[in-house]
């Protein structure tokens, strides 16, 4: 009785109890304890087992990149297996490098550490905002809803650009709406410093979307032609011209960069935008990407959107400004002719502080019951399901012929028990709930609960990780090639960076495009070969190596599943060995 009374309440059909103890309470040497929760959960979702998984499809560029740049000792000139590769800046390999010089280490915690500690930056940063622009309340809570939010944790656990670009575009808006009493130059000037050290990590979108905040506020003071006046042109020129700078200088250092750095800077950020030339998507992709990304907060969002944008008038100048600009990023990145789902990620700190103050704002408790109501139903209806993952596990194994982890049965039972617990807290004690998160209680308690079932998330993430099959095969060919020069080993069509950067070669591999010259790679010369070629290519291969070498069957293939579909990216190696000609 108790539990089909939970989930009435849960989707909103029973009443709440009165919000009460809605403030944190604190204790006697002022120390909050819903800001040390906050945290504490927030170092473990971004930082637990941060390097136990292999290599993330785009993860190797950065890793190899970053290899490369530490093996040579030039931070300028970018490159993979020795091909100028300048399609993202310098800063982020930076940071990486950084890292691996003072652990004394390069492996996938390192390559990730950077973008989790800039989701601690994020993080911080929509907390500060929230609290300076409206509430302590307010800015708690949407730190909560954005640490728990899948685009947030997924990339900032993911060794990329994307986290650092997003951290970067939350700070420099803080820092306006810290210093937008005085325009300065000083103030312009840092903000400017923020938005370029962004761009040097992924592109010019770190320099827009803040641009686009600034925009907001002054069309509503209606005060836009200050952005013509001397301070600003000022620090946007000096910005500018710094941010050029290692382009600039790569170019000049070394023959090859000139259409490697600039070019690409007006490429990627320019022509991708008014001209794509890939990742071309329909114009709406992102009304279903954004709530992807911000799930499981999406059900509150669209509410929160729908109510705002029924009653603008009853918004407070401040929440108008969010609006504002919420809508003119998500304008700016639909027009673009490119779009892919993460590019969309800068949006994601200013929809949870969008969400936390419909969430703390009075009036509209119909609507934030509904919102409530459908947040908690879901991840009720989530707990109650992974709990019986034990009974499904022998159809999973059965049907997929493996052996599913023991933690994947009894140790889903055991976290969907957990989800529920701030639930039946919030039903039975509610003076235990109340204020840990820093929110009403009954959003406090969905916040525990999605922090819990995020977790549960990536913690399975972390175990299926052994199913993952291109770092066991990168390991496998590592062995292969001992004692083999890497110029007696051939990729053929192209290289992946994954494999380059686990293999820790000493100098570059062929790349073979064609038969013709594969056949010239296997003549020269009378010593042991590899050929790394993806399944696509394997019987093109095969049929050559079998007429010219006399071998047609891999020595290393990389594993598949029964139940995979695509395998034709999955890699296979073959051991040429030749007898030199006495």
């Amino acid at each position: 009785m108790f539990c089909f009374r939970t989930i009435l309440g849960g989707i909103g059909l029973v009443p709440d109890k009165p919000p009460d103890g809605i403030n944190a309470p604190s204790s006697g040497t002022g120390i909050n304890v819903s800001d040390i929760v906050l945290w504490t959960v927030a170092c473990v979702l971004l930082f637990h087992a941060l390097g136990d998984r292999g290599l993330w499809t785009s993860e190797g560029r950065w890793a190899e990149v970053t290899r490369q740049m530490l093996a040579t000792g030039d931070f300028f000139h970018p490159a993979i297996n020795k091909a100028p590769y300048f399609d993202k800046p310098l800063l982020s390999y930076w940071l990486i490098a950084i890292v691996s010089a003072v652990t004394g280490r390069l492996d996938e915690w390192v390559i990730r550490l950077p973008s989790a500690i800039s989701g601690l930056l994020a993080l911080w940063g929509t907390i500060f905002l929230g609290k300076r622009l409206w509430s302590e309340q307010v800015g708690r809570t949407a730190g909560w809803i954005l640490l728990t939010t899948f685009g947030m944790l997924f990339w900032a656990r993911t060794g990329t650009a994307d986290m650092e670009n997003l951290a970067a575009i939350t700070l420099a808006v803080v820092w306006y709406c810290s210093r937008k009493g005085g325009p300065t130059f000083f103030t312009f000037f840092v903000f400017y410093i923020i938005c370029f050290t962004g761009a040097q990590t992924k592109g010019l979108v770190a320099v827009a979307v803040p641009v686009l905040a600034v925009l907001a506020d002054l069309l509503r003071q209606r005060s836009f032609l200050s952005l013509f006046k001397p301070p600003h042109l000022m620090a946007l020129a000096i910005n500018l011209a710094i941010y050029l700078t290692p382009f600039i200088y790569a170019a000049m250092t070394r023959e090859g960069y000139q259409a490697n750095g600039l070019a690409l800077v007006f490429q990627e950020n320019i022509l991708r935008y008014f001209q794509p030339f890939d990742h071309v998507e329909p114009f709406y992709v992102y009304l279903y990407h954004l709530p992807a990304l911000f799930l499981p907060w999406a059900p509150l969002l669209i509410i929160a959107l729908f109510k705002f944008f029924t009653a603008p008038k009853n918004l407070d100048r401040r929440t108008r400004w969010l609006m504002d600009f919420v809508v003119l990023v998500f304008v700016f990145f639909t027009v673009s002719g490119s779009r892919r789902s993460y590019y969309i990620l800068p949006m994601l700190p200013f929809c949870a502080i969008l969400t936390s103050v419909f969430l703390n704002s009075d009036g509209n408790e119909r609507w934030k019951r509904l919102g409530l109501g459908l947040q908690s139903g879901s991840f009720i209806l989530i707990a109650v399901l992974l709990i019986f993952v034990p009974l499904v596990r022998p159809l999973i194994e059965k049907g997929m012929a493996l052996a599913v982890p023991d933690c994947f049965g009894y140790g889903m039972a055991i976290l969907g028990v957990l989800a529920l617990i701030p639930t039946f807290l919030y039903r039975l004690r509610l003076d235990l709930i109340g204020g840990i998160g820093g929110a009403a209680p009954k959003t406090t308690a969905i916040i525990l609960t999605s922090a819990i079932l995020m977790g549960v998330f990536f913690w399975q993430q972390l175990n299926m990780d052994v199913y993952r099959t291109e770092r066991p095969f990168a390991m496998g060919l590592k062995s292969m090639v001992t004692g083999i020069s890497s110029g007696r080993i051939a990729f053929y069509h192209e290289v992946s960076p994954n494999i380059l950067f686990y293999l820790d070669l000493e100098g570059p591999v062929q790349v073979v495009n064609n038969p013709e010259s594969l056949k010239k790679f296997l003549a020269e010369g009378s010593h042991t070969k590899i050929l790394v070629s993806d399944q696509r290519h394997t019987s093109d291969v095969a049929c050559l190596l079998s007429t010219v070498e006399d071998v047609d069957q891999p020595e290393l293939r990389e594993k598949t599943y029964p139940w995979e579909r695509k395998t034709s990216k999955k890699f296979v190696a073959w051991k040429i060995e030749r007898q030199s000609e006495s």
